[in-house]
């Protein structure tokens, strides 16, 4: 879809508006979904930043590695991923040196670049880092949580429950990563954002594989419901705890991960994961926030 010129204005209008209201969580909503082709898909990542080509194409190699667009083992042929983004090979040979260096990439002789395939072990260091790096974030940010943000929070995990119910794991992870990037309140540009950016770019292939399995996104989706509603009634406590169940959950192998089946979760989801039972959102307290 192309917008007109009055239409990117009202767009841009609508987006400097919801940095204002939401100062922590408001620039998530201005991210383009997963449902436009490849390259556009790879154009619409957060990269306001980034000046020149090599950085644009950096950003957007690093986000369709986060949100899973690569699959576990898969090879990543040059000449093809630079048609997909309508690039020259030289920023796209760059920007996948830089993620193999970050070993989020391996590369092999014989076979390229291949999307690593991760070990139980592999797995189980990146949950310890996710719950030191992740846990941190989130402790950092919740205290500057406003009923604006945790306003914001609610419209992002609503969308997070509709891409559960479809069978697109890619627009499931896209969702997770925009709530959970709210949730830490991560600010591009600091420590903590590339500390998480670095973590995801080797675990998303896994975990949107992962996330394949619709128990297993139904039970994500209820343990970042928790977090949200622990957040709208001021307990912190508890939503420090449901942020390690959640990473807990979103990271250990489909095989070892115990997921039963759950229902199908509301827009505005009844939290009975970690939350206070039978609360709904809208009877969290949030407005004491």
């Amino acid at each position: 879809m192309r917008l007109d010129g009055d239409e990117i204005s009202a767009l841009q209008r609508k987006t400097e508006w919801d940095h204002q209201q939401w100062p922590i969580a408001g620039p998530l909503l201005d991210s383009v979904g997963v449902d436009a082709p490849l390259s556009q898909q790879f154009s619409a990542v957060p990269s306001a930043t980034a000046d020149t080509l090599a950085e644009r194409t950096y950003a957007r190699l690093r986000y369709a590695l986060i949100v899973g667009q690569f699959a576990p083992g898969e090879c990543i042929t040059l000449g093809a991923l630079a048609r997909q983004l309508g690039t020259s090979v030289t920023p796209v040979r760059d920007a996948l040196s830089r993620l193999a260096a970050a070993d989020a990439l391996h590369q092999n002789r014989q076979s390229g670049v291949v999307v690593p395939l991760l070990s139980r072990p592999d797995l189980d260091e990146l949950c310890r880092l996710r719950l030191a790096i992740e846990g941190f974030a989130f402790a950092n940010a919740a205290p500057r949580h406003r009923v604006s943000d945790w306003r914001v929070f609610k419209v992002l995990h609503a969308d997070l429950c509709r891409a559960a119910e479809r069978d697109d794991p890619v627009r499931f992870a896209a969702a997770v990563w925009s709530v959970r990037a709210a949730i830490l309140g991560l600010v591009r540009s600091s420590m903590l954002a590339m500390l998480v950016d670095r973590i995801w770019c080797r675990l998303g292939p896994t975990f949107t594989h992962m996330a394949a399995d619709i128990a297993r996104r139904r039970h994500i989706s209820c343990h970042l419901g928790a977090i949200v509603a622990a957040i709208g009634g001021r307990d912190l406590d508890q939503a420090r705890r449901a942020v390690a169940d959640e990473i807990a959950i979103g990271t250990v192998p489909a095989c070892s991960a115990n997921v039963d089946e759950q229902p199908a979760p509301s827009l505005v989801p009844i939290v009975a994961i970690a939350g206070r039972k039978g609360t709904s959102h809208s009877e969290s307290g949030a407005d004491h926030v």
